[in-house]
């Protein structure tokens, strides 16, 4: 497999730290991109957008430290200008990299400084996964990175991966940024397909806040040439479990790290009528801050969760249907508490990992969703973030 190359750099916009960095893709690799859908998409958003469509990705270029969003004109100079220079140092053309930004929204970049950062250093130093994760966090707690070999029949495919997370996370996307490459070797199309059907799985499954963010993006590449037989349903169907496995792993680890997050809770919406209700209880409950904080507080009060699915408009949410599972533990079955007060539910609350399954018994679909609690640590944490 020929591996991506990771180079970081100390761009400026934080005070002697490194908050940049450039993916070397290889030569012949294919890349695909999915973005937030917020209507304030930042600059880097818009351009790569753009260029995912030239036809060949040699680059990828993220700084942190600030979003580069809702600034004008001039941050969408500033955009131009960073890919003229990078493009001119590394021999492409600028529609050939793509540009993530991350971090403080409405502030411009220190152009002049960022500039000449690029310009002075070497950009054939190469880094180590782990601190090219580090690169790009902004109040994250920790680097997220995972590397992960698979078997499908005789061969073995292989996954890497970066991202950053831990604030402005909610589904659509859910500030987020991700880098994912695997050996397989895939044609764009498939490559757009995989990613799509994996992000949904993934990283459009998460919350932390319920706040969009304005630059989030995953981008997805082949690089390898290991050869599997898609056509074959067995074979594809293998895959696609294999790489949504690690992109649920990966996108997990922004939950973890939810801004003063403790508590890390999976919720499985299960037997409902349809994907559109499966996904309005999930997201509502996922958002939901009695829920959050009870959560946080270690609070068996499995009412809030009843409650908060009771106020959603719709005919086919029905009392005497739902039932609730907290950890195995049968809550709420046919309207009324099967609990008792048990202090066995009780003790489970102490877990750092909460299960939560709601069934609508009323179909079929299922939808899962990956979200934290809510702690004081997350208020404070964003009272002070531009401070």
């Amino acid at each position: 497999m020929m591996s991506t190359k990771f180079v970081t750099l100390r761009l400026g916009i934080k005070k002697n730290i490194i908050d940049g960095l450039l993916i070397h893709i290889p030569l012949g690799s294919k890349t695909a991109m999915i973005t937030t859908k917020n209507k304030f998409a930042a600059s880097s958003v818009i351009v790569s957008r753009e260029n995912i469509k030239s036809g060949t990705i040699k680059y990828i270029f993220i700084n942190s430290g600030n979003a580069n969003a809702c600034t004008g004109k001039e941050g969408h100079k500033n955009t131009k200008q960073i890919l003229n220079v990078l493009s001119e140092k590394l021999s492409c053309s600028s529609d050939q990299i793509l540009i993530m930004s991350t971090g403080i929204i409405g502030r411009q970049l220190p152009i002049k400084k960022i500039i000449e950062s690029i310009s002075n250093s070497n950009l054939n130093i190469h880094s180590n996964i782990k601190k090219a994760a580090s690169a790009i966090m902004t109040t994250d707690k920790f680097p997220k990175y995972i590397t992960e070999t698979y078997k499908i029949g005789s061969k073995k495919i292989s996954f890497r991966g970066i991202c950053k997370g831990a604030g402005m996370i909610e589904p659509n996307m859910a500030t987020m940024l991700s880098f994912i490459e695997t050996n397989v070797d895939l044609s764009k199309t498939l490559l757009k397909k995989y990613l799509k059907y994996c992000a949904n799985l993934s990283f459009n499954s998460i919350s932390v806040d319920g706040d969009m963010s304005t630059n989030d993006s995953v981008v997805f590449s082949s690089t390898g040439n290991i050869k599997l037989d898609m056509k074959n349903k067995s074979t594809e169907a293998k895959f696609l479990s294999c790489a949504a496995n690690f992109f649920i792993r990966l996108a997990s680890l922004i939950v973890k790290d939810g801004e003063g997050a403790t508590k890390f809770i999976k919720l499985s919406v299960i037997n409902s009528k349809s994907l559109v209700l499966a996904q309005e209880v999930s997201k509502k409950l996922s958002r939901s801050i009695l829920v959050k904080t009870a959560m946080f507080g270690e609070d068996p009060n499995w009412g809030r969760i009843i409650a908060s699915i009771g106020s959603i408009e719709s005919s086919n949410i029905k009392a005497n249907s739902i039932k609730l599972m907290i950890n195995n533990i049968l809550c709420f079955k046919n309207g009324i508490s099967l609990d008792n007060g048990s202090k066995t539910l009780e003790k489970s609350m102490r877990k750092n990992r909460i299960e939560i399954v709601v069934d609508l018994n009323n179909g079929k679909h299922k939808q899962t969703m990956y979200f934290c609690d809510l702690s004081h640590d997350y208020v404070r944490i964003n009272s002070e973030y531009t401070t």
